[in-house]
């Protein structure tokens, strides 16, 4: 049987297929199950097409997470621009969303994920991807109204993912801790964050109105 033979458009519209698919079984099952073979399968194409795309497994899962950003910078605005929210009730239903990814199609790697990751990545492509990383909790915060130098978007980030990826390691990763109170572990979280931005807002207003 002769290989199909791509345009240039038809490619494009199969490695989004990928992305997409990639970060839909992240949020739904994790990588685990998500081997090359189911996604090819997912998406219609043989594995040796998938290495016209991607080197690996792990290539795609990055690319895939740098596809969400915008999805996740859109959605933020989307919220901070909702009238019947407030600013504490728009930026929590985004942390929130966060948390509970898998209920609402946001792919967050676990922590045995994100191992698995970064075992296989080039200190090169670590370092770009920490970058991109930090270029995306940055511009959340400005998209929350805080300052550029208001707090320091690795800080943010870690304290968000650290809220994101405890409750995705409970039970199973940190059988110690209590399941039954991971709900109210990612609500006492969040809203210790939202206290230390609020206070940094409430700063930044004392400071410019006394320039």
């Amino acid at each position: 049987m002769a290989r199909k033979s791509y345009s240039a458009q038809e490619r494009e519209q199969v490695k989004e297929a990928l992305l997409r698919t990639a970060l839909q079984c992240i949020a739904e099952q994790g990588l685990t199950h998500s081997s090359i073979d189911v996604l090819c399968k997912k998406v219609g194409i043989s594995k040796t097409f998938f290495y016209n795309f991607f080197s690996s497994k792990e290539e795609l899962v990055l690319h895939a997470l740098r596809y969400q950003q915008p999805k996740l910078l859109g959605y933020a605005q989307q919220l901070m621009d909702d009238p019947q929210l407030s600013w504490r009730e728009g930026v929590k239903t985004f942390l929130k969303s966060c948390c509970y990814g898998n209920k609402n199609g946001i792919a967050v790697l676990s922590i045995e994920e994100e191992q698995d990751v970064y075992r296989c990545l080039s200190e090169e492509n670590f370092r770009a991807f920490q970058q991109d990383q930090i270029k995306l909790y940055r511009n959340l915060l400005a998209i929350f109204g805080l300052p550029v130098d208001g707090m320091d978007p690795r800080l943010f980030g870690n304290l968000t993912l650290a809220a994101i990826m405890i409750y995705k390691a409970i039970p199973d990763t940190m059988p110690f801790l209590f399941p039954e109170l991971a709900d109210d572990m990612v609500e006492f979280q969040i809203n210790a964050l939202l206290d230390e931005m609020e206070r940094v807002k409430e700063e930044t207003k004392k400071v410019e109105k006394n320039v």
